[in-house]
């Protein structure tokens, strides 16, 4: 608790009042000096009173990817009475409510742009300067927690398709396995291939035996391998990270291999996040 930038000007000004007061004995403006500090005094009590009975719980921080900002979950309530100006400051970045009453209510505070990685949510301050600004009352909350930082996914045209590659020497890390429900390719007959799926029209045309293959999009498998990719360390996990995007937009099972890191090929929530995790956290030398 202590005065604030322009508490301290304020308070500059009181002593020069007092001082010039003094030397040319004139009681007006010494009055006025005494009240403008009783008026910081005040300031200091004001403001202390206004964040007492302030409670402040942090909720959660959710991951990001590397051209987003982390967002700071968290609920602020006062059941002692109403705050006013609080201002919640963050990785420099300053959000200001301006009424907390009983009624909890849910406040997001971004913070700063960061590269890939795994980072410590660093603490929360609680502020005010209610009601003039020429003091300042602060707290802090210390999250204990983590988030990660995935890298930025970017687009490419390897990225969950079931399209074949038309240059073999192109990314191709992902790749569907057989399934029934969705036609994909035709494929040349190989004796002991299911007749029903005999392409006749095509036979009719060209008198040449073609099989229908289809693809379950539900049951498909994708192996997505960092080695088989090409391009600079964060190109290839950008691609890894659009391409787990694909995957988990549409709950395709994804199995994962970078570095001395492998996943098994699932569709759960978590299986998407901890893939994204073990990007975020793939260090530059590794093969």
């Amino acid at each position: 608790m202590l005065p604030s930038k322009l508490g301290l000007g304020f308070l500059l000004i009181a002593v020069l009042n007092f001082i010039l007061a003094a030397n040319y004995q004139n009681n007006l403006v010494q009055v006025v000096s005494y009240l403008m500090l009783v008026l910081v005094l005040m300031s200091l009590i004001q403001a202390y009173t206004n964040l007492k009975g302030l409670e402040v719980k942090f909720n959660n921080i959710s991951d990001v990817f590397a051209n987003q900002t982390p967002v700071l979950n968290i609920t602020v309530c006062n059941n002692s009475r109403t705050s006013y100006g609080v201002k919640l400051t963050w990785q420099g970045q300053c959000k200001e409510v301006e009424r907390v009453s009983k009624d909890a209510q849910v406040v997001l505070v971004s913070g700063r742009k960061c590269s890939r990685g795994k980072y410590p949510a660093t603490r929360l301050q609680i502020s005010t300067g209610f009601p003039f600004g020429l003091a300042k009352v602060w707290s802090y909350l210390e999250p204990h927690a983590h988030y990660f930082v995935y890298p930025s996914a970017q687009a490419h045209n390897t990225a969950l398709t079931y399209e074949a590659s038309e240059n073999q020497g192109e990314v191709n890390a992902l790749k569907p396995q057989s399934g029934n429900e969705e036609f994909y390719a035709l494929n040349e007959y190989k004796q002991g291939a299911d007749y029903r799926r005999i392409s006749w029209k095509h036979f009719a045309k060209r008198e040449q035996l073609l099989v229908k293959e289809f693809v379950s999009y539900q049951d498909a498998q994708y192996m997505l391998d960092y080695a088989s990719l090409q391009g600079s360390v964060e190109q290839r996990l950008s691609a890894m990270a659009y391409s787990i995007e694909q995957a988990k937009s549409t709950q395709t099972k994804l199995a994962l291999r970078i570095g001395s890191t492998q996943f098994d090929a699932d569709n759960s929530p978590s299986h998407y996040t901890n893939a994204l995790r073990a990007l975020a956290l793939f260090k530059n030398g590794e093969k």
